[in-house]
């Protein structure tokens, strides 16, 4: 049983991940201006797979390399939160933008990952979840429903937003199956950095007829998204949400997303330059509402 020090560090871990992925909506939708979304996705864990690289050697030198078993379901891991999520979620970013996908990845993920986890983990939803769960939704449809509804509705945005919920149903499934191995290593940088490398090895063959060259036409800022990319969101972040899923549970975990699209919206203003308006902040505050109640339930 975790003592409150530890299911604090787990929220606080959960929190700063939300912020992180959320900006990295708008960074993505910069770099796809240049790059195909199979293109970016490779590059970025090309890169994080090379920061990993002593946790992998060290390993491998101690003889604490994992056994079969783990290999194949961090391999799993790997392709449902990596290869599979990011060709999507990089596919929907490119036809639906940044703000709208981030409400349509996050906004499904905690539901569907207290589904998830009540059939493969036996973790109960409850009442209070579920109101939590509710709550942040409501928050996250207010901020994003009136910027959906003022948008050209095409072919295009159709196919990016069937992409975006295919999105959230590879995260939640892998917060379960991660939250499973975690409770059976306890080591979030070791899960991190295996599932890292197998979700790079599975992009590199999908990228192979992607255009490299466009690399080359990238400007000074889309680099820095791509850094940003590779070295906060996949390194840092990755370890920070395989670390609160050995905290907390995982829907307690998923609920704190829901501030990825506040995190998305905020970024857009102050990077693009779109204020965010009072609508905005009410749904703010629900997401934070429903955050809060679904944390501090106890069971």
């Amino acid at each position: 049983m975790l003592d409150e020090g530890q299911t604090r560090a787990g929220v606080l871990a959960a929190v700063s991940v939300s912020l992180i992925w959320g900006l990295s909506f708008v960074a993505a939708s910069m770099v796809l201006k240049t790059l195909s979304p199979v293109t970016l996705a490779t590059l970025r864990f090309i890169l994080a797979t090379l920061l990993f690289t002593p946790i992998l050697l060290s390993n491998a030198l101690k003889g604490t390399s994992p056994n079969f078993s783990d290999l194949k379901e961090m391999a799993l891991l790997g392709f449902l939160s990596i290869s599979l999520y990011f060709w999507l979620q990089y596919t929907g970013v490119k036809y639906a933008g940044a703000g709208v996908s981030a409400l349509l990845v996050v906004g499904f993920i905690p539901i569907l990952t207290g589904v998830a986890s009540s059939m493969l983990l036996h973790e109960t939803m409850g009442r209070r979840k579920l109101l939590g769960a509710a709550t942040g939704f409501l928050g996250v449809a207010i901020i994003t429903l009136p910027k959906l509804t003022a948008m050209n509705v095409d072919t295009g945005f159709l196919f990016g937003v069937a992409c975006l919920l295919g999105n959230a149903v590879c995260w939640s499934l892998y917060s379960t199956l991660s939250r499973r191995l975690m409770q059976r290593t306890g080591r979030p940088a070791y899960v991190t950095s295996h599932v890292t490398l197998f979700g790079a090895l599975f992009l590199i063959p999908l990228s192979v007829t992607s255009d490299w060259a466009a690399l080359g036409a990238l400007t000074s800022n889309q680099w820095l998204s791509v850094l940003y990319l590779a070295v906060v969101c996949s390194g840092g972040g990755y370890l920070l949400w395989n670390f609160a899923l050995s905290r907390l549970e995982s829907v307690r975990a998923a609920i704190w997303l829901y501030l990825e699209p506040v995190a998305a919206f905020v970024g857009e203003a102050v990077i693009l330059g779109t204020l965010p308006d009072a609508v905005t902040a009410a749904g703010g505050v629900l997401v934070l509402l429903g955050a809060v109640v679904t944390s501090l339930t106890k069971k």
